[in-house]
């Protein structure tokens, strides 16, 4: 396995089920169930396939940096080829939008399209400005849209909420990552995570509004929204113990576990979206894609 490594490295491979989880946390959202794999599989599959691609073109694209920064990386150290790295992100790139078209649904097509040019802009230049973050919260939040692509007006203003708290919480993730190599700056770290708070808050708030405009029994709402809310406090413990300890020791390798909880988290907090609208056996299902994420995230860096 260790001859693979790098490669498996290259993709961030624990991170690519935080993709599907967001794409299947969408479809479930709208639509509470998993009949009908046809059209949700093409777009788990979509979602895993742009993310991929665009994990692997961002290491492209900073080949010069991070032969300074992060020297052991696969392709700075030479383990992987640059030309196969920029392949495979290029196919991959092109693969996803097709994926979603498969789903036989247009508007499916046009968000996977969308998302995939959303993480060429981040790759190609963007990260390197201060509309960085927002442009990768922009991913993310298409990535969750994706699944709810199929559902009337893409699942309405409220399902548009939770994806923008999505990726409000992955702005702040990314106002973090930004603070890896910069031992003892606390100012992005800061930052970062005021706007996760702000994600977190309007995630469990969206997710709230949406089943209480869905459901007006009482009873059948707290039998959502209590489990929802029960697994958002755990999340955002986890989350902000992960933070407290970045902000009270900025070295790199704090920050980086710092960043790498709040990317596992995101499944979790899929779990939170779909739990609180659909109820906990809908959310189970997204949770156990944190399975393999966890178990290969300890053998694999996820940043």
């Amino acid at each position: 396995m260790n001859r693979f490594k790098p490669y498996l490295q290259i993709v961030r491979l624990p991170n690519l089920f935080t993709a599907a989880a967001d794409s299947l946390a969408g479809w479930l959202i709208v639509t509470g169930s998993l009949d009908e794999p046809r059209r949700w599989l093409p777009l788990v599959l979509a979602s895993v396939a742009i993310y991929a691609a665009g994990i692997v073109l961002n290491d492209v694209f900073d080949f010069e940096i991070d032969r300074n920064e992060r020297p052991n990386r696969p392709l700075p150290s030479g383990r992987v080829s640059w030309r196969l790295a920029a392949w495979f992100g290029g196919v991959s790139l092109v693969l996803g939008p097709i994926l979603a078209g498969l789903s036989g649904s247009p508007a499916s097509f046009v968000v996977g399209l969308a998302l995939a040019a959303a993480v060429l802009a981040y790759d190609a230049g963007l990260k390197k400005t201060w509309l960085g973050p927002e442009s990768m919260g922009l991913c993310r939040g298409l990535n969750l849209l994706l699944g709810m692509s199929q559902a009337p007006a893409l699942g309405g203003p409220s399902a548009w909420l939770i994806a923008g708290s999505l990726g409000l919480f992955v702005v702040g993730v990314t106002w973090i990552s930004r603070s890896e190599v910069a031992t003892g700056q606390i100012r992005g770290i800061v930052l970062g995570v005021v706007v996760e708070q702000w994600g977190l808050l309007g995630l469990i708030a969206s997710a709230m509004a949406t089943v209480m405009v869905a459901r007006g029994n009482g009873t059948e709402i707290a039998s959502t929204v209590i489990p929802g809310a029960v697994v958002w406090c755990a999340v955002t413990i986890v989350i902000n113990r992960a933070n407290y300890k970045a902000i009270r020791n900025p070295v790199a390798e704090v920050v980086q576990r710092a960043v790498k909880t709040g990317v596992l988290s995101l499944v979790w907090l899929d779990v939170v979206a779909v739990t609180t609208v659909q109820g906990p056996l809908a959310g189970l299902t997204v949770a156990c894609l944190w399975i393999p994420a966890f178990l290969l995230g300890k053998w694999l860096y996820s940043t």
